[in-house]
């Protein structure tokens, strides 16, 4: 399994730093998800969930608005103006929807 170090950024500093093997957001376009050796780019984030599977589990967050760029040494940073982070899929969901109704 491929790895890649992400980083996962809020006004308040760093929320999650590590080796990831994807991380799934929500773009303006629909949902996004960035594996090791994607290429270059950068996207517009919008409130949703936000997942990232390391080697060891899946962690998951209800998230706000933001950036995330894949840097051409296959970095991935995602800047974010809100992140919480829960302990089930489900209740991301439940908090990243009240986050969507606030707009």
């Amino acid at each position: 399994m491929s790895l890649f170090s992400l980083q996962l950024i809020s006004p308040e500093g760093s929320i999650w730093e590590g080796d990831a093997e994807a991380v799934t957001v929500c773009g303006i376009e629909g949902s996004l998800g960035v594996w090791a050796n994607h290429a270059p780019m950068i996207a517009a984030l919008i409130p949703g969930e936000l997942i990232i599977r390391d080697p060891e589990e899946s962690r998951f967050f209800a998230a706000g608005e933001g950036i995330l760029e894949v840097r051409p040494d296959k970095r991935v940073v995602i800047l974010i103006d809100y992140a919480e982070a829960f302990d089930t899929k489900e209740e991301a969901k439940v908090k990243a929807k009240e986050l969507i109704d606030l707009l």
